[in-house]
């Protein structure tokens, strides 16, 4: 038995004599996401495996995997390899970890993508690598000037990929 299972799904509309369907070539993309079933590379390709379906990716969120625990159980580097060929949807965070040892607790400050602690030409370049033609969509800032932070992390994307050779 599968975990997810879609069959016949479709939805077409009716435009005057023609008919529009909405749901042709749809793909879905499971995000990784701290204390979920997927929340680092392996668990989110086990549930990958398990759902066995082409149009069923991910959504490799690496801030999720960062700010889930006091120590991250994987390095971004070696997560975003892992997960970048099976990538349908890619959105991105940027922070920096504040550790405290004294209480065993982390605080994490999201901050645009060229200015935390995750390596995002790394990334951006093993998503590439891997052959991803998708969206890079920036979540953004919830400090400060947003559009002028959230404007950062856009050029920074755009910087990198160009001199990627993309």
């Amino acid at each position: 038995m599968a975990l997810i299972e879609t069959r016949d799904l479709w939805k077409s509309y009716r435009m005057g004599d023609e008919e529009i369907h909405a749901l042709r070539g749809v793909s879905i993309a499971i995000e990784m996401h701290q204390h979920s079933i997927a929340d680092n590379s392996w668990s989110t390709l086990h549930l990958l495996d398990l759902i066995g379906m082409e149009n069923v990716g991910c959504n490799p969120d690496l801030g999720n995997l960062y700010w889930c625990y006091e120590e991250p159980e994987e390095t971004i580097e070696r997560c975003i390899v892992a997960l970048a060929p099976r990538a349908k949807y890619w959105h991105c965070k940027q922070l920096v970890r504040v550790h405290v040892p004294e209480v065993q607790h982390a605080y994490y400050i999201k901050v645009p993508l060229p200015d935390g602690d995750m390596d995002y030409r790394f990334a951006i370049a093993a998503m590439l690598h891997a052959g991803y033609a998708g969206a890079l969509a920036v979540e953004g800032v919830r400090e400060g000037d947003q559009l002028y932070r959230d404007g950062k992390s856009v050029a920074y994307c755009r910087d990198v990929i160009r001199e990627l050779g993309h």
